[in-house]
């Protein structure tokens, strides 16, 4: 067995905040499925809020004492997410963030491509729907969260945030609910992924992405759905071979 180690002040604090937005129970002994799924939220929560460094490890003694079970349902859900590749087994750390590969990472964005490229191909065929006011408004917010990143990185998590909710509004363009679904499951992989091991903050890069969004709904309010379409792709294919290169790059 692996020995019990003590989480670290930042794990007890991040720990805190997962419990805290972990909905209460109900009254009485809850079902192990809905243990384990609460403990899947609050490991969730931890890999996407508070970016946990590749290679980490997961305190599961201290997820199971701040959640208030056993550390049965929180390895089960320790386990669902290994298999999904988000955690890394070590025989001498336990479970830890996986670090990424980049093949796995290339394959992911494959993935993601497909998604929302067919998205956009099924909006192109319903010339009664018109594209909503909400991407321009996602834009123009983009940019602004793009000016405020430069100036306090800690504004970028907002830049990510408002990135991932304009790739879904435009999967919810191609009206199927299980393609959205597959999307948001695709997604948390991609961002769990490239947790800290993103290229630099600049304002060429930043500046690009809000270009590139911009041109897609230019196209799109402009009913040149195909072209939209062409763009999307090549900006997605773009971030890829960017991430790709970054993390290819030798560390020192």
């Amino acid at each position: 067995m692996v020995p019990p180690r003590t989480a670290t002040a930042r794990e007890k604090a991040t720990l805190e905040g997962a419990t805290a937005a972990a909905p209460p129970s109900a009254a009485g002994p809850a079902p192990d499925d809905s243990l384990e799924s609460r403990a899947r939220e609050a490991l969730v929560e931890w890999l996407t809020k508070e970016h946990p460094a590749p290679g980490q490890p997961v305190p599961v003694r201290e997820f199971a004492r701040r959640l208030g079970m056993s550390r049965t349902p929180v390895r089960s859900a320790v386990g669902r997410l290994y298999e999904r590749g988000l955690l890394a087994y070590d025989a001498t750390a336990g479970f830890t963030v996986a670090i990424p590969s980049l093949s796995s990472l290339y394959e992911l964005f494959e993935l993601r491509l497909m998604l929302e490229s067919h998205a956009l191909r099924l909006f192109a065929e319903r010339t009664d729907r018109e594209p909503p006011a909400r991407l321009r408004e996602l834009v123009d917010e983009a940019q602004e969260l793009a000016r405020l990143s430069l100036e306090d990185h800690a504004h970028y998590i907002g830049f990510r945030e408002n990135d991932s909710r304009f790739h879904r509004a435009l999967v919810e363009l191609g009206g199927l609910p299980r393609l959205l679904a597959l999307h948001d499951d695709l997604h948390l992989s991609i961002h769990v992924t490239r947790t800290g091991m993103e290229a630099p903050i600049t304002a060429s890069r930043l500046n690009a992405a809000v270009a590139e969004h911009r041109a897609v709904v230019d196209a799109l309010e402009s009913g040149d759905r195909l072209g939209a379409r062409d763009l999307l792709e090549t900006h997605i294919l773009r971030v890829r071979d960017q991430t790709i290169a970054f993390l290819a790059r030798p560390r020192m």
